[in-house]
């Protein structure tokens, strides 16, 4: 083997055991800190300089959208599962509790779709609501949904269950307490 292979192939294997430690470092500083953290925290985290975060990401954008499309990804995937309960008040219930969960498990992703820094599409937000209306409608003409709470209503819901998720660990499943409170108060009858 040539000298320079030698010397290449290392560095290689180094770039690529960093761009993972990257990455990781990455998902759980913001899952922890949210999207106001920054290359600096991600690089203390992973143990590496800030250089080896600028070699590998353009900028901390790029790190925020590579991560956040497998969560968002994740999260649809969830969607559907719920929407394909044929229980119109159960499928409305899961759909809350199963984004809850994921936004409860990671500060970043719970800003991501609040709409904070990197806040995702508008495309991806009409997505959304396109994907849930029918099963609003639905739960509406079944009965079980309150007549006034319309599938507008989700980003607020998810906006005040944002204080509880309990990112400082004190009770970090509080938020169960209180999305039971709250889909109760959106069932019709109650």
């Amino acid at each position: 083997m040539p000298a320079d292979d030698q010397l290449t192939r290392p560095r290689r294997k180094d770039a690529a055991l960093n761009h993972d430690r990257l990455v990781q470092a990455a998902r759980e500083v913001f899952a922890r800190q949210g999207l106001s953290a920054t290359l600096e925290d991600i690089a203390k985290h992973a143990g590496v300089g800030v250089g080896t975060v600028y070699r590998n990401f353009a900028s901390k954008q790029e790190i925020v959208d590579s991560l956040y499309n497998e969560s968002l990804a994740a999260v649809l995937a969830d969607v559907h599962v719920a929407i394909a309960i044929e229980d119109p008040w159960l499928a409305i219930q899961t759909l809350f509790e199963t984004a809850a969960e994921h936004q409860a498990r990671d500060r970043g992703l719970c800003e991501l779709m609040l709409g904070s820094e990197g806040a995702v599409s508008e495309d991806v937000v009409a997505g959304f609501i396109t994907l849930l209306t029918p099963l609003f409608d639905r739960a509406h003409a079944a009965g079980v949904l309150r007549t006034d709470v319309t599938v507008h209503d989700v980003g607020p819901i998810f906006a005040m269950l944002y204080g509880v998720y309990g990112f400082d660990d004190a009770d970090p499943e509080a938020w169960r307490r209180y999305l039971a409170v709250i889909l109760d108060g959106l069932r019709a009858g109650r």
